[in-house]
């Protein structure tokens, strides 16, 4: 708003209004201001985020203005900052009866509705705020996006945002908060297309580039997001969350060693992170360094001995190792920080069945499943379990279970193959066998794990042979 100001007066005279007006207030005098020197007094203390002040101002431009309709917009707009938006609407509902050409007014009474979670009325509001503006309409549909991003509703933010866009389809804030919009809405490659547009314009922007590196990797683009961080990089070298977020990138498309060259370049700028002395171990542990991964397991430990990730990783190392005691020990450890973690009754339960106690490997198993019961790993795994301790009747139940969320996997058709035929039931398994086959052919020997002898039943042997030469052909 000073800068509105000082397009018509000069900085002195800006500088000299406000050194009046607090003068006033420090000595207990009492001058007179017009309407306009009060809306940039006021607009001052807005700015400054000094709401005390601005309403101090407000109840004084309100005495010697009493019919100032800007003066009231503005206490009302005021009080929704303080948190009175309910006093602010009684105020902005009494001027729309006098004033209802005001663009303002329906600006202030949308934010004050949003205030107060009257949302669908605050869109009106706004609808006409739009309706009633012109030279500023862009202007007006960036500040109602603006209000509506701020409470999560993005998918209103973006009506305003769009219609804006096709008034002024050059304009970068507006790019950019399209991106932001759809992001938030999960609409991922229309969210990439309006950052490139983006940077079509503006290809300086490190925040876009960054931006766009985490919306290539969310999907799995993991080349993409590479060069989108590089580019954040080569702007600003020293922008240490695009080193941290261009390390995952290289770690998810398998690089491990450029990630584990990012995590360090990381770690130089933002200190020591158990977090990420764990990713870097995690790295070692991907290209079979294993002594290196338990150094930085180690020293994630020592900076922190409660972050359980640093002992699932000592743990898997001591699988690595056959060193199942040992393995077990770290596992526990992990599961006393964390006892809501899958991952870590999912390996204790491998664990547990590398030390052939069947038992503890289905109740680790089945703790495992019943944190995240779609997850096919642990479907698997728990099926395995049961067939282990004889229980082939619930091994089936949850192969069964599994497929209402993985109707495409060939892992659990075959299983349920194997799980039949020990329940002597060939027709079923056949009928799985040969839905797991039709999905991938290559992996019949998974029925093996379950039911060693498959092979030696002459249909399971003949449904191969079929789809082999289907395969040929």
């Amino acid at each position: 708003m000073k800068e509105e100001f000082e397009d018509i007066y000069h900085e002195e005279e800006y500088d000299e209004l406000l050194n009046k007006w607090e003068d006033m207030l420090k000595n207990k005098k009492k001058y007179f201001f017009d309407v306009f020197e009060f809306e940039n007094i006021i607009d001052y203390y807005i700015d400054i985020d000094k709401a005390n002040n601005a309403l101090k101002a407000i109840n004084l431009a309100s005495e010697q203005h009493p019919n100032s309709i800007n003066i009231q917009i503005k206490k009302a707009q005021v009080l929704i900052d303080k948190g009175y938006a309910s006093q602010a609407l009684k105020i902005i509902e009494n001027i729309e009866l006098i004033e209802s050409s005001n663009s303002d007014v329906y600006i202030v009474k949308g934010t004050a509705l949003n205030a107060i979670n009257r949302y669908s009325e605050a869109e009106k509001a706004f609808d006409m705020a739009v309706s009633l503006s012109f030279e500023d309409k862009v202007d007006i549909m960036q500040s109602i996006a603006s209000s509506f991003e701020h409470i999560g509703k993005y998918q209103i933010s973006l009506k305003y945002l769009l219609e804006a866009f096709k008034l002024e389809s050059d304009n970068l804030l507006l790019l950019f908060d399209i991106g932001y919009c759809y992001e938030k809405l999960g609409q991922i490659k229309k969210s990439i297309d309006f950052y490139n547009k983006y940077l079509d314009k503006e290809p300086f922007s490190e925040n876009a580039w960054y931006n766009l590196g985490i919306l290539y990797s969310k999907a799995d683009m993991f080349d993409k997001a590479v060069e989108a961080y590089e580019f954040a990089l080569a702007i600003n070298p020293e922008f240490s969350l695009a080193y941290f977020n261009l390390a995952n990138a290289y770690s998810n498309n398998e690089d491990y060693l450029k990630a584990i060259i990012n995590y360090k370049e990381y770690l130089n700028y933002d200190g020591v992170n158990v977090e990420v002395l764990t990713y870097i171990g995690d790295c070692y542990e991907s290209i079979k360094e294993y002594d290196t991964a338990l150094k930085y397991y180690d020293d994630a430990i020592r900076e922190d001995a409660f972050f359980s990730d640093a002992y699932f990783g000592k743990a898997n190392i001591m699988v690595q190792y056959e060193k199942y005691s040992l393995a077990l020990d770290f596992i526990h450890k992990a599961i006393q920080i964390d006892d809501m973690n899958s991952e870590y009754f999912y390996l204790q339960g491998n664990i547990y069945s590398e030390l052939k106690r069947y038992h503890e490997a289905c109740e680790s198993h089945k703790k495992a499943y019943d944190i995240e019961p779609s997850e096919i790993d642990f479907i698997i795994a728990l099926s395995d379990s049961y067939s282990k301790n004889n229980n082939y009747l619930l091994s089936k139940n949850i192969l069964i279970e599994g497929l209402k969320d993985n109707k495409n996997s060939s892992q659990i058709y075959f299983r349920l193959a194997a799980v039949y035929l020990l329940l002597n039931n060939k027709s079923q398994a056949l009928e799985a066998f040969e839905n797991g086959l039709k999905i991938n052919p290559s992996a019949h020997m998974d029925i093996l794990i379950t039911y060693p002898d498959a092979y030696n039943v002459k249909e399971i042997s003949d449904l191969i042979e079929s789809y082999m030469l289907k395969d040929l052909n």
